[in-house]
């Protein structure tokens, strides 16, 4: 049975809470139980079927505890084995339908596909507090188009390095809206794990590797 790794770090946390409430319990009830049997009537010791019901519940609070324990086990372990085998993503191209990219040094690029040409197409772009800094248009013919940035915002200045959002809105010669889905491709250069995922660095952006839609291979010049 596989783990979701995305709501690993949720059970890791649940299951380490329970653990601690069900070593509670076993302690507190085994403490009950020695002081029930020391201080028990001798003339009228306890019924033995109440003495072996408090045992089999003894035993259940001792096997919950272990239990939890593998669950903790494995669940470790899964967050092991997604990060290791991410890190043959390390140096590949990927793509995802992000519509992020960073900045760098004056330099950003998106890459949006249109169902087929359009008459006219608006690119807006946004800081990672949602504040448009430019608009502009943008290429409209059918199939994939790319768009670079300079940083230069709609006041004239510079915007600083950092992760910005593309959002087109494109429409044909009979003014219908076209879909114009943004996507992030990329080299991979380093991967982590972050609140129980597995996240890939990709040209700056931290994308979720179940968010990863394709895998190329990097051709080498020669």
């Amino acid at each position: 049975m596989a783990i979701d790794p995305t709501s690993a770090a949720t059970a890791t946390s649940q299951s380490g809470s329970a653990g601690k409430t069900l070593a509670g319990n076993f302690d507190t009830f085994l403490k009950l139980l020695t002081a029930q049997l020391q201080n028990q009537d001798p003339l009228e010791p306890m019924d033995a079927s109440q003495f072996t019901q408090q045992l089999v519940q003894y035993s259940s609070v001792e096997q919950n505890i272990y239990t939890n324990k593998n669950l903790e086990t494995l669940i470790a372990l899964q967050k092991g084995g997604g990060l290791g085998n991410a890190v043959g993503y390390i140096g590949r191209e990927v793509s995802a339908d992000d519509a992020r990219a960073a900045l760098t040094g004056g330099q950003a690029s998106w890459t949006y596909t249109l169902p087929r040409e359009a008459e006219s197409v608006s690119l807006t772009v946004m800081n990672e507090s949602g504040q448009i800094v430019y608009s502009g248009t943008g290429p409209t013919s059918a199939g994939a188009n790319t768009v670079g940035w300079d940083g230069k915002t709609n006041s004239g200045a510079t915007a600083g390095d950092g992760i910005y959002t593309l959002s087109v809105k494109a429409v044909d010669s009979t003014g219908a809206t076209l879909t114009a889905p943004v996507t992030l491709k990329g080299r991979v250069s380093a991967v982590e794990t972050a609140d129980g995922e597995v996240v890939l660095d990709v040209n700056g952006v931290k994308l979720n590797l179940t968010d990863v839609t394709a895998v190329r291979e990097v051709a080498t010049a020669g």
